[in-house]
């Protein structure tokens, strides 16, 4: 690309975790040499054994086997272990031995709250014998809730009481094992997705998808005969089921009982998809009946922001309202093709017109063949995919399923779930754009008069006066435009964000905190929830990622799904939507203009903190519907801050409480909050007026350093003739900050991208500050799968169920990286006890057994025995 080309790009502001690749941000490792250098991060909350095999293979164990040596963790969080009641050899290990050693309990300290719940997952080898497990939970030296059990399905305890606690896990048979801790607050468990999981599905049967030239050419009969089965049955629009002789059953879910008959089967379809024709093939899954699966308990993102009361004050959720997201298209599961978006957008997306062009990425940036003119503009958004290292795979929907992903008890909502979503393509190979098309993607909506907001999840550090000349146009015909602020973390100024009719986002975490990638200063006009990995602020267990609509192009199959991303992209359609939401409630009064003296004027946002970091403040949806009411919104009690949260050089917080409309009297129906925990000045008391604010403050004598807490406070209030309820969350967390951290030793592989997955380069690493840095140097030029993770038992493969494990660029999504003649540089991953889930992956990781470890003589650490054969 030359050099005009390359000052023409835009680059897209990629989810942080995922989706950063080459370029930019060193980690202290770099040379100039060719080769590839970057940091993992830890996910919050994480924590490892301190006696694994690995540990004591290194004389590095420190034991936690008893009371007295009790190895301290947080009040909430994961934690990674090994057991064994024996010792010895694991078989088949080749010419290198790998080794299990004793170590048959573990014992953790911890300050838990009263209800916090402890649950154990266990995995094993299956030529294991089956371990005998006890979990326990000890307060004062007395036993309080124990469980016992094989570790075939989680083992739960509880803490009745808060205080100093003392949590156990312990074996008395059978052979090595890895397992999975969590704790959490009450109401709330983490296991889950600590593995992959093994679906059902039926034996010798498979759902075959012919491609669009082999759809209508065969019968069943020809079908069968093209596919040697035994016979076809037409689901319509070019899907097959095929059976082959015997007709199968339906598997077990557990691997053991018929894992020989399931990988026949797998290793069947393999080879169905590699006939000619074939577009797709895949198992037949058995479902059952169950209620629909709803994330919305993951999106903490939209109570930060008062979005359940606004949508009382704005019933039709921006109904009618156009909202143009300028980004990398849209996921469709037929991407040749306008339409069949994914479930959660497709009722929202504007129907087709032929005459329309919505995606402008030119010829030279795009990898979609349906070019109508030179340019490359056609009138199908689709995202095409790319499995590119840096790819930008459907960064677009996860933006989209932000604003407009419908609320229907399904998947998650978006902000604004009653607007006409204009899904519009700008950026193309490798999530970068030029110039020219985003100027004239933005001068035809411009002009658009279905057109009220457009979300520009994008930037670059370079100004444009032809670009801002089209951002002007647009304000002035009626079109908010909003732009994320950036994730470098700095004050330069980043376009177009920091233009002056732009509304440029900052992010922050569910503490409302601004993210520690979140860019400051003059490109930031307010914040909206972007996520945190690295932070748990709202201590539900989970990161502080925001939860969107994803997909999956694995093998050219398009599967719709979820992720959790971070970053200014996910920021900026929050306040898109809220505009919406706005502009729905009363379009006559809401312009871009009105918005922004709204902003100015404070009648937008909450005051979270100064204005160099945060701009105007947090954005408020309530708040906003209200301005744009003109004070009508039926009587409702807000706080400011919406939650609470301390830390330890935080322990008293002043609580307003604000009401819409102003000037309705309150009165306290009823208070409730942990008073071991905290205290309010004034003492608010049932049946008095609702103060204008009081003062919460821990109760210092109660809590302990190290540990962390949650409470909620709870007001039942009468106002206006109407009843509610307010909740303030408030979360106590003492722990360190992110130095503590820590997911274990990690190994760091190369891994050819051939089936075999041979490991071709390795380095180990150890936490420090919270994450890993690694270097490769001199690597030869080629593609590479990126891994890291834990080898807890030291049987010499990493990433099995119950290691932490990090994939570039996402656990369970595998992509290959690049290297060649020039260094890569910050490379970012995450680790991770965890495992995503099926719908975030698209299909299921049948067989997925890890990666092998080798010595290569070029590790950082300890040399580490090669496994010549998988056990």
């Amino acid at each position: 690309m030359n050099s005009l080309a390359l000052s023409k790009l835009v680059p897209v502001f990629l989810a942080l975790l995922s989706l950063v690749g080459c370029g930019g941000g060193g980690d202290g490792l770099d040379s100039q040499e060719p080769g590839l250098s970057g940091t993992i991060t830890i996910e919050s909350g994480t924590r490892v054994d301190s006696d694994t095999a690995d540990d004591s293979r290194l004389n590095e164990a420190v034991p936690n086997d008893s009371p007295s040596t009790a190895q301290l963790i947080a009040s909430t969080g994961i934690l990674g272990g090994y057991l064994s009641a024996t010792s010895g050899t694991y078989p088949d290990s080749g010419e290198f031995v790998f080794e299990y050693v004793t170590d048959e309990q573990d014992t953790f300290r911890a300050d838990l709250a009263a209800g916090s719940t402890i649950a154990v997952q266990v995995f094993r080898d299956s030529v294991f014998e089956t371990p005998a497990i006890t979990l326990s939970v000890a307060q004062g030296g007395v036993l309080v809730d124990s469980a016992l059990g094989t570790g075939i399905t989680p083992l739960m305890v509880s803490a009745p009481d808060a205080g100093p606690s003392e949590i156990s896990v312990s074996t008395s048979g059978g052979g090595p094992f890895r397992y999975v801790l969590s704790v959490s607050a009450a109401g709330v468990t983490n296991f889950q997705s600590s593995h992959y999981s093994q679906p059902e599905f039926v034996l010798d049967e498979a759902i075959v998808l012919m491609s669009p030239e082999e759809q209508g050419r065969m019968g069943p009969q020809g079908v069968a005969g093209a596919l040697s089965a035994s016979s076809a049955k037409p689901l319509g629009q070019g899907a097959w089921l095929v059976r082959r002789d015997p007709v199968g059953v339906v598997a077990s879910q557990s691997p053991g009982s018929a894992g020989g008959l399931r990988g026949v089967t797998l290793r069947w379809i393999a080879e169905l998809k590699a006939k000619p024709g074939v577009q797709i093939a895949e198992p037949n899954y058995i479902y059952r009946a169950q209620a629909d699966r709803d994330l919305s308990s993951l999106q903490w993102n939209l109570p930060l922001i008062s979005l359940p009361l606004a949508w009382q004050a704005a019933p039709s959720r921006g109904n009618a309202i156009g909202v143009a997201v300028m980004d990398t298209g849209l996921f469709t599961s037929t991407p040749q093709t306008y339409g069949d978006w994914h479930l959660d957008l497709d009722a929202n997306a504007v129907p087709f017109n032929s005459g329309r062009i919505l995606d402008y990425v030119s010829a030279d940036l795009d990898i979609d063949p349906q070019f109508n003119d030179r340019l490359g503009y056609d009138n199908n958004p689709a995202d095409p995919g790319d499995g590119k290292p840096q790819s930008s795979n459907f960064h677009g929907t996860h933006v989209a399923g932000i604003v407009a992903a419908l609320a229907n008890g399904e998947g998650v909502n978006g902000v604004a779930p009653g607007v006409t979503l204009w899904p519009v393509r700008v950026l193309g190979r490798d999530g970068a754009g030029t110039l020219d098309d985003l100027v004239a993607a933005m001068n035809w909506a411009a002009t658009n008069p279905d057109i009220n907001v457009i979300n520009l999840s994008l930037g670059g550090v370079g100004p444009s006066t032809v670009l801002e000349a089209a951002i002007n146009r647009a304000d002035s015909n009626g079109k908010l435009v909003v732009a994320a602020a950036g994730n470098q973390g700095t004050d330069e100024l980043t376009y177009p964000a920091a233009f002056g009719r732009v509304i440029g986002v900052g992010a922050v975490d569910a503490g409302k905190v601004r993210a520690s990638y979140s860019n400051f200063g003059g490109s930031v006009d307010l914040v909206a929830p972007g996520g945190d990995a690295t932070r748990d602020a709202n201590l539900d267990g989970n990161a502080d990622l925001v939860i969107s609509t994803w997909g999956v192009d694995d093998g050219g199959d398009f599967i719709r799904s979820y992720a959790g991303l971070q970053g200014t992209s996910m920021a900026a359609p929050h306040v898109a939507g809220v505009y919406a939401l706005m502009k729905g409630a009363n379009p006559g009064a809401v312009t871009p203009g009105q918005f922004r003296a709204w902003l100015a004027g404070g009648v937008l946002t909450e005051n979270v903190g100064n204005s160099t970091e945060y701009g105007a403040g947090l954005i408020n949806a309530l708040k906003s519907v209200d301005a744009a009411l003109d004070g009508s919104v039926s009587t409702i009690v807000l706080s400011s801050p919406s939650a609470i949260a301390f830390d330890r050089a935080r322990f008293n917080s002043e609580l307003d409480f604000t009401v819409y409309p102003e000037g309705e009297s309150v009165v306290v129906n009823g208070v409730a909050f942990d008073s071991d925990l905290i205290s309010l000045d004034p003492v608010v008391l049932a049946g008095s007026p609702l103060p204008s604010s009081v003062a919460v403050s821990v109760v210092e004598s109660n809590v302990v350093d190290g540990q962390s807490y949650a409470t909620t406070i709870r007001i039942d209030y009468s106002a206006g003739g109407e009843t509610g309820i307010l909740e303030v969350p408030v979360s106590i967390d003492l722990r360190a900050l992110a130095d503590e951290r820590d997911a274990g030793r990690h190994y760091v592989l190369l891994v050819s991208p051939d089936e075999s997955r041979e490991t071709i380069e390795q380095r180990v690493v150890t936490a420090r500050d919270g994450s890993y840095s690694f270097s490769f140097d001199g690597i030869e030029p080629g593609e590479y799968f990126l891994v890291a993770g834990t080898d807890m038992d030291n049987n010499g493969f990493i990433c099995e169920s119950g290691e932490a494990c990090a994939e570039y660029p996402v656990n369970g999504l595998p992509e290959k990286i690049v290297i060649g003649g020039e260094r890569v540089t910050g490379v970012s991953l995450s680790t991770s006890f965890r495992r995503p889930t099926i719908a975030s992956m698209g299909l299921p990781r049948i067989g997925f057994e890890g990666y092998r470890l080798k010595n290569d003589g070029n590790q950082t650490a300890q040399p580490v025995r090669t496994l010549e054969t998988k056990r």
